[in-house]
């Protein structure tokens, strides 16, 4: 993406185009950003060949939107500026407990993951994961997340199979003491999994649909 795409997708996104589309004519926003007609529809050819921006020819004016990816990439650069203003040793992250799959005990009781935990965390897990469903705001802090080192966590094989690597995050909510843990191979997701000695949902009181705040050390 280049770096004059963001102040593009900056102005769509101030127009509403974040959430839904907005009528927008290339003369319009080349008022917006300072430049010609023919550059900010050049632009907007170029964000909709990127995956960007999605287009609506089906009315007589022209109508845009910021796609999922094209908000993801104003999502980074809000969390760039983030870590450069905000961030210091700890970022705050909230968000609502939803139910998961159930696959964490199966993660949390292999002993190649127990050992590390151990070592690394100076806890041992219990066999479970708390799952926090992230929105708004909260995403950019997710992203800080992301692309921050971490604690390695090494992956492994075991009976046969592969075991992937993760990153985690020492962290509390309330006063109690847990990690946030992150694949390192995974797609991109809005839930957070966090780990803990305790039963979170006993030791925090918490359900389904309740929201949690979480300081996270970097």
């Amino acid at each position: 993406m280049k770096p004059y795409h963001v102040d593009t997708l900056k102005a769509i996104a101030l127009l509403g185009g974040i959430k839904a589309y907005v009528d927008l004519s290339s003369g319009e926003l080349g008022k917006l950003i300072g430049v010609s007609q023919q550059s900010a529809s050049q632009r907007i050819l170029e964000l909709i060949r990127d995956g960007l921006v999605a287009r609506d020819l089906a009315t007589r004016r022209q109508r845009i939107r910021l796609t999922p990816h094209g908000a993801d990439a104003l999502r980074k650069e809000y969390a760039d500026y983030q870590r450069i203003f905000e961030v210091k040793e700890t970022l705050a992250i909230s968000g609502t407990v939803t139910s998961g799959l159930g696959e964490g005990a199966f993660y949390m009781r292999q002993k190649g993951y127990k050992d590390q935990f151990r070592k690394k965390l100076w806890f041992e897990p219990y066999e479970g994961t708390l799952n926090l469903r992230i929105r708004g705001p909260d995403l950019a802090k997710l992203q800080i997340l992301q692309e921050t080192p971490g604690i390695e966590i090494s992956g492994f094989e075991s009976g046969g199979r592969t075991f992937g690597g993760a990153r985690c995050f020492l962290a509390t909510s309330g006063r109690v003491d847990c990690a946030v843990i992150m694949p390192i191979r995974t797609h991109h997701t809005d839930v957070v999994e966090v780990i803990s000695k305790h039963y979170l949902r006993n030791a925090l009181g918490i359900k389904d649909g309740d929201v949690v705040e979480l300081v996270v050390s970097l």
